[in-house]
């Protein structure tokens, strides 16, 4: 049979898992965001009153030399309840997790999306040649356009015409 020091020290040590499991389940409450976490963040908060009161009760006992029995029973009671509770809450908290995105997130992806295909189209149609933007007279000289798109100069008229005559 183990002796209270030793019940003691386990206790004391499932006290501070219990304290760190409360932490990580606030994070992710919080992670859940209103409303939804409305009765969770109430169901936590009275485990974390109960934790105080398990943490209190323990500290007084050990305060007072050798724990009775009783007592160090009273305890465990109270700290199973709380791991019982703190795995109820952990897993409603998860069921929220797993619940449908909001309209907001699925606009946005659907937006991302949107924007990826019609970024797709641009560069099958286009290939890596963009010329938006960009003229075909620009830095060109006179033989390259002639030479590229066949451009060649209008025949002028000839100096020796009259100018009423044409």
């Amino acid at each position: 049979m183990k002796s209270s020091q030793e019940i003691a020290s386990l206790l004391e040590a499932k006290i501070a898992e219990v304290e760190a499991k409360l932490e990580t389940l606030e994070k992710e409450i919080l992670e859940i965001g209103p409303p939804a976490d409305y009765d969770l963040r109430k169901r936590l908060e009275a485990l974390k009153v109960e934790e105080k009161a398990l943490r209190r009760n323990f500290e007084e006992s050990m305060a007072r030399g050798e724990p009775d029995s009783v007592r160090l029973e009273k305890i465990e009671l109270l700290l199973d309840h709380i791991e019982r509770e703190e795995a109820s809450v952990h897993h409603e908290a998860d069921f929220l997790h797993q619940a449908n995105p909001s309209s907001v997130i699925l606009a946005a992806q659907a937006a991302s999306k949107a924007l990826d295909l019609w970024q797709r189209a641009i560069k099958r149609v286009l290939g890596d040649h963009h010329p938006f933007g960009s003229s075909v007279f620009v830095n060109h000289t006179h033989a390259d356009l002639v030479s590229d798109y066949g451009y060649s100069t209008p025949p002028s008229k000839s100096a020796d015409t009259p100018k009423g005559e044409g």
